[in-house]
């Protein structure tokens, strides 16, 4: 990136955020300190009105508006990539934003950026099925995580008949294997809880502000990255090659940690909580597998092959 598009893309980035650091700017861009210094003084030149100093961070001053901004063709694509994909993984609420979003963006693309879109429409194709239960929660969600206020949740946990009322200060919301999580204070648990959005049968927005300090979203989920991994349990299985292209697309949701190549197997490391869960995943690989450990995950396939045995000869 040369000098003009990095000081424009500052420009951009500081009209994105209240107050950035310069270490963020350094970071984001990969530039020394010193050169965004640099750049901000070319900014405040131009009589960009930039207010903030070394060491507390740079925002614009209140008013201030940028000429109307130019996609290149290849920003456009990615969004248009995003267009396709959002609703397989949002609800119709905020895909309905999103395109409406999107028509606004189109409509201020050059020409030849829009003939690049309608000729993409024609030679590619998106799956329409959709990945999770579409329940239109994540807006309010979303909307009041940024307004700090008081949620009450119906909430049905899993195997359970009948759905609990639980009041919750929302502190963040996450995207994780097809699903959405809300993580949240609990006034009833008196403690953080984390709860799958397609359980939630039921939100109301309860117009009560909290001012309660809570840990970030970052935070909280390194705590639990933390304590799942001192209940973890090391898992070493050898797939043969021929059949190792069959676990690599789940390997991953499994706890993968690292693998090795032998003579005819791959070695893979694993990381469980369930030895059972590990257990059943293994069925469908037969004797194209070898458990190297636990003992215990060779005693459950061994008992689930009694089960088969006897299912299917009685």
């Amino acid at each position: 990136m040369n000098k003009f598009d990095r000081v424009i893309s500052i420009l951009i980035l500081l009209q994105t955020r209240k107050v950035i650091k310069a270490s963020s700017i350094a970071e984001k861009f990969e530039i020394s300190l010193r050169t965004v210094y640099r750049d901000i003084k070319t900014l405040k030149t131009a009589g960009i009105p930039i207010i903030g100093d070394p060491g507390v961070g740079y925002s614009i001053m209140d008013g201030y508006k940028m000429p109307p901004v130019v996609f290149n063709q290849q920003e456009a694509m990615a969004l248009w990539t995003a267009e396709k994909l959002i609703g397989q993984v949002t609800d119709k609420e905020t895909e309905a934003f999103y395109l409406s979003a999107m028509t606004k963006i189109k409509a201020v693309l050059r020409t030849r950026e829009k003939d690049s879109l309608e000729t993409l429409e024609s030679f590619t194709h998106f799956s329409s099925s959709q990945r999770w239960e579409n329940k239109t929660y994540l807006q309010t969600i979303f909307s009041n995580i940024a307004a700090r206020k008081v949620l009450k949740l119906h909430y049905k946990k899993a195997n359970s008949q009948t759905a609990s009322i639980r009041k919750i200060e929302p502190i963040g919301c996450y995207h994780n294997y097809n699903n959405w999580y809300l993580v949240a204070y609990c006034y009833l648990r008196e403690e953080y809880r984390t709860f799958k959005v397609n359980r939630i049968e039921r939100l109301e927005v309860i117009e009560e502000l909290f001012d309660r300090k809570h840990l970030s979203l970052n935070e909280y989920l390194q705590q639990q990255v933390q304590s799942r991994n001192r209940e973890l349990e090391i898992v070493v299985v050898r797939f043969h090659k021929s059949i190792v292209k069959y676990a690599e697309n789940s390997k991953y949701s499994l706890g993968w940690v690292r693998e090795e190549e032998e003579e005819e197997y791959i070695k893979m490391t694993f990381l469980t909580s369930s030895i059972e869960f590990m257990a059943r995943w293994l069925i469908p690989y037969l004797n194209q597998v070898e458990i190297d450990s636990p003992s215990t995950l060779k005693k459950q396939m061994q008992d689930f092959s009694k089960i088969f045995y006897k299912h299917y000869h009685s």
